[in-house]
């Protein structure tokens, strides 16, 4: 690969890899505290390999698409119209919940800055994501960057206060079934990238006319591998420093310094802020411009919908995560691959479609079935 081609692959990588990347991180220490740490990577692993193959699906359709990279419009390409509906409610419930995620954890963060955390506190997070959802600011492509550099900026800090603690956590634990499905929602939920595949296939597509050989299976496994690398060495520096985690991560941590912690809920902020208005914009330009609501009705969707799940009792972060990942995304995932069988009927890696049916199928039933009961 001459350096040309490798500079534009690496930044394919990374553009795809800091989509990945984000709340659902802090989520999985306590997951591998369940169920071991042997048995946390397996799953890693394989959810990681799961989602390699649902972003290269999404990728062919949008490559043999080119120009038009919504979502929305392959719904209506290639399923029947009355599934139209349930796949725009899958993608507005993962983004609304996505957002009650980042209300969540807010306080977290901001009990590490203060020592306690409060409704005013709240509101002030709030208010200032709200705000910026509105604003015209030719500098979002920044707060994405300050986003994903908070994210590292995190990791880094966690893997150095771990370096000379022992590691306690029991690297293997017997099977046990009241925790086989514990992983699946924060996994999807934290490995999912589909967003991303959009813009990846529009750079492929430059790459392509300016002769660059570039293959995009290859940018699209290594986007989603290194998240996964990622979300490893974060997961292992947590446990090094507390291995009786909390589902918040953060929440375990009262006994480093208050300058640290000070630290870690500012980094922290920084980050689920700039997602919040983020997310939030791409909300809004959805309901508008795919779902044909009105201005006002998507602005006041986005505003207080989200504040409105947290008041009326939401606020267990590992049971909103695993929603999102288990009904919302298994769901998306099932369109996408339904899609990719419509688009190429005679391709001979089908057999793809069966296994992966069945463990988004599992993930569906099981957070419906935990959700109503």
């Amino acid at each position: 690969m001459k350096s040309g081609e490798s500079k534009d692959f690496i930044f394919s990588v990374v553009l795809l890899a800091g989509t990945i990347i984000g709340a659902g991180v802090f989520s999985l220490p306590y997951i591998f505290s369940r169920l071991g740490v042997i048995n946390g990577i397996f799953y890693l692993i394989a959810f990681t390999l799961i989602y390699f193959v649902l972003h290269w699906m999404y990728g062919r359709l949008l490559e043999i698409n080119k120009g038009n990279y919504q979502f929305f419009y392959l719904t209506k390409k290639y399923l029947p119209s009355f599934i139209s509906l349930p796949a725009a409610l899958a993608i507005l419930g993962e983004l609304i919940l996505t957002l009650t995620i980042y209300l969540i954890l807010a306080p977290v963060f901001g009990q590490l800055i203060f020592g306690s955390s409060g409704w005013i506190f709240l509101l002030i997070f709030w208010l200032l994501g709200s705000l910026f959802i509105f604003a015209k600011l030719s500098w979002l492509g920044m707060a994405e960057f300050f986003g994903l550099g908070s994210t590292f900026l995190i990791l880094g800090l966690i893997i150095f206060l771990g370096l000379n603690r022992p590691f306690q956590v029991p690297l293997w634990k017997n099977f046990n079934w009241s925790t086989f499905f514990l992983p699946f929602g924060p996994l999807l939920f934290s490995l999912t990238g589909r967003p991303a595949i959009s813009k990846v296939v529009e750079f492929y597509h430059r790459f392509q006319d300016k002769k660059k050989k570039i293959p995009l299976a290859k940018i699209i496994f290594w986007g989603t591998a290194l998240p996964a690398f990622v979300y490893l060495i974060f997961v292992l520096g947590i446990l090094r420093l507390n291995p009786q985690i909390s589902p918040e991560a953060f929440n375990s941590l009262g006994f480093l310094s208050p300058l640290v912690l000070t630290l870690l809920g500012l980094i922290g902020l920084i980050g689920i802020w700039t997602s919040y208005f983020i997310l939030g914009i791409n909300l809004r330009e959805t309901l508008i411009s795919d779902l044909r609501f009105s201005r006002l009705f998507s602005a006041l969707l986005v505003l207080f919908l989200p504040p409105l799940l947290y008041l009326i009792g939401l606020r267990n972060f590992l049971a909103i995560i695993s929603l999102a990942g288990n009904v919302f995304l298994a769901l998306e995932a099932i369109f996408i691959i339904t899609m990719w069988r419509r688009a190429f009927p005679q391709d001979g890696r089908a057999w793809l479609i069966w296994p992966l049916y069945f463990i988004f199928a599992l993930a569906f039933i099981y957070g419906v079935v935990t959700f109503v009961g």
